[in-house]
């Protein structure tokens, strides 16, 4: 068996606290399933969740393959990350009911943090 070296990267502070936006960012989410109409959760809350979450899971597993990958403590790295919680930030509160107007708001910031992420 050949022993292959294990590159160790360690995790800085800044990342942690991406972490705990996106933490946040989950917990207020579940605010889209919390009202129940008859005892269950209405078809289209349920759906606007997923698709909440999934947009918020895949960007921040874009950023962390990214960082893991191949970022740097540089500065240009720490300011797209302030740039992306302060985005994320913004989507978290542009969601407070299942109107079709907030969630254009939603989309519009996800299509903002998309092209920073692609930066």
């Amino acid at each position: 068996m050949i022993d292959m070296p294990q590159l160790t990267k360690r995790v800085t502070m800044i990342e942690l606290f991406y972490d705990l936006v996106f933490a946040y960012m989950i917990s207020q989410a579940t605010s889209l399933i919390h009202h129940l109409s008859h005892g269950t959760v209405s078809p289209i809350s349920f759906l606007i969740f997923a698709v909440v979450v999934i947009v918020f899971i895949n960007s921040w597993m874009v950023q962390s393959v990214f960082t893991n990958r191949f970022g740097s403590s540089s500065w240009t790295d720490i300011a797209f990350y302030f740039v992306d919680m302060m985005i994320l930030l913004y989507m978290t509160n542009s969601f407070g009911n299942t109107s079709s107007e907030n969630m254009t708001t939603f989309f519009m910031a996800a299509s903002l943090l998309s092209l920073t992420l692609l930066l």
